[in-house]
C-alpha cells in the first residue's frame, strides 16, 4: 500500500492523499497551507475541507500525520527528490562504521530516511526503527537525536512522531 502524503498545488497549498478511503470521514478533500513555525518545523496554517464536513468529517482528519508528512517531504533538511521506493527500516551494517569511534555521516543519512518513511506511516517510528535493526529504543532515539542535530531531519516535537 502507497504511503499518505501530500501533492503540491497552486497558490501555496498541498492535498493530503491517503491511500485509506475512511481516513478522512467520507469523500472529503483536505487541502492545507504550510509555514515555518518558531520551532524550525512545518506546521498547518491554513485547513480547506472540500466536501460534506460533519463533526465526524473533522476528527478524522489527521492533522499531526499530515504535519509529520509536510516535514518528511517539504522540510529544508528533507532530500530533494523523494525516492520512488521507500528506504528500508535497517540501516545496512556496512554503514554503521564504529560506534566507539563515531558513525559516518552515511549512517546518520540512512537513519534519517528511514526515520522519515516510518514517520509517514507509523505512529511510533523510533520504536520501529529500533525493530527493524535489533537495537533498543534508546539508542535508536539517540540516532534521531544525531540526524537532527546534523541537520538531516526537522527539529522534533515532545511526544510526537515526524
Amino acid at each position: 500500500m502507497a504511503a499518505a502524503h501530500l501533492v503540491r498545488l497552486d497558490g501555496g497549498w498541498h492535498e493530503w492523499r491517503d491511500p485509506d478511503p475512511g481516513a478522512t470521514g467520507g469523500d472529503a478533500t483536505v487541502r492545507v497551507r504550510l509555514a515555518e513555525g518558531v520551532d524550525g518545523r512545518l506546521h498547518l496554517v491554513e485547513l480547506h475541507v472540500v466536501g460534506a464536513v460533519s463533526a465526524g468529517t473533522l476528527r478524522a482528519i489527521p492533522v499531526g500525520r499530515i504535519e509529520a508528512a509536510a516535514n518528511a517531504q517539504f522540510h529544508p533538511s528533507a532530500p530533494d527528490r523523494a525516492p520512488r521506493r521507500p528506504p528500508a527500516a535497517a540501516i545496512p551494517p556496512d554503514l554503521r562504521g564504529n560506534a566507539v569511534r563515531g558513525y559516518p555521516d552515511a549512517f546518520y543519512g540512512a537513519v534519517a530516511a528511514a526515520y522519515r518513511q516510518l514517520a509517514a506511516t507509523s505512529p511510533r517510528p523510533v520504536a520501529e526503527l529500533a525493530g527493524a535493526n535489533d537495537v533498543p529504543v534508546t539508542t535508536a532515539q539517540r540516532w534521531v537525536k544525531e540526524s537532527r542535530r546534523r541537520g538531516l531531519l526537522a527539529p522534533g516535537r515532545p511526544g510526537k512522531a515526524g
